[in-house]
């Protein structure tokens, strides 16, 4: 005798209770009408009574049968559930990714992108989380995050990247500073200047003070923040200087300060990123949306 109800049991029962004829409910569960003679049998000894009276012209329930037949189809119905999710997991939609994001990307088309992901992947629980400039890596580096939109470089091995855009770098100054209301500056007009910078050690900070064009001096660093509000109210106030995004000209703009373009300093990127090893189902659905929804959203340069 069984020891337990097993889900074909309850499969195979269901079934012959909806079509009450053994070689329809066999054709509907793709098996031989034997093999489902012997799991309805199978069910009869495991549960001890009866669920069927059986003849060559008919198959009804008996009493036991109609009173199992509402919780089989319940449990059925449950265990159908658990397959589809568990399916669904497995193939990226359903479950829970979740996004990080540095505070001054993705402004211009991470909502395409969600919209984009949400369309494909319904199931799929988003969560977003933003961190400021102290947290470049945007959780990919303590595994706080699933896929990140970020700036290189970042301290952070093992991870993937893939450029989605570029846009330039630009100097922010206060209203009252010489470079105001300028056409342009050159990074040798900027190497002196007090620079305000990331309060975190490490390449990304490096990066915006610019140490490529030093020849290994230091920056003159007035003042470290962790926010781009903090940093425009410090630059506002004439505590230093910023080389920030585009994207911070287009979003943040205020009065108190100026954006002027440099001339000769190349663009900074904006990538999405992962780890190298990610077995995260969602990962290549999501990655498929960023890229469909980049290629019918124009990003500002």
């Amino acid at each position: 005798m069984l020891r337990s109800l097993e889900y074909r049991h309850l499969r195979a029962f269901v079934t012959l209770a909806d079509e009450l004829h053994f070689h329809d409910a066999a054709a509907r569960l793709h098996i031989a009408q034997p093999t489902l003679s012997q799991t309805l049998r199978q069910l009869e000894l495991t549960v001890g009574v009866q669920l069927f009276e059986r003849s060559t012209r008919r198959v009804v329930l008996t009493a036991a049968g109609r009173a199992l037949l509402d919780d089989a189809r319940t449990a059925v119905a449950a265990l159908d559930a658990v397959m589809v999710r568990a399916s669904q997991v497995g193939r990226g939609q359903a479950g829970e990714l979740i996004i990080g994001y540095e505070v001054t990307t993705g402004l211009d088309f991470l909502p395409q992108v969600l919209r984009e992901f949400e369309r494909i992947c319904p199931e799929v629980s988003v969560t977003l989380m933003e961190f400021d400039f102290a947290a470049p890596e945007a959780g990919l580096d303590t595994g706080a995050t699933d896929v990140a939109f970020l700036r290189p470089p970042v301290d952070c091995e093992g991870l993937r990247m893939e450029t989605l855009c570029t846009e330039p770098r630009v100097l922010c100054v206060a209203s009252s500073h010489r470079f105001a209301g300028r056409a342009s500056v050159t990074i040798p007009e900027i190497l002196p200047e007090p620079l305000i910078a990331s309060p975190t050690p490490g390449v990304w900070r490096d990066y915006w003070l610019l140490p490529e064009y030093r020849d290994g001096g230091e920056a003159n660093v007035s003042l470290e923040v962790a926010t781009c509000d903090a940093e425009l109210q410090a630059v506002a106030a004439g505590r230093g200087i910023v080389v920030t995004s585009a994207t911070t000209e287009r979003y943040y703009r205020r009065p108190g300060v100026c954006f002027v373009p440099i001339e000769d300093l190349p663009p900074c990127e904006i990538a999405l990123a992962w780890p190298d090893r990610s077995q995260h189902p969602a990962l290549q659905p999501f990655l498929d949306a960023a890229r469909s929804a980049l290629a019918t959203t124009p990003v500002a340069a």
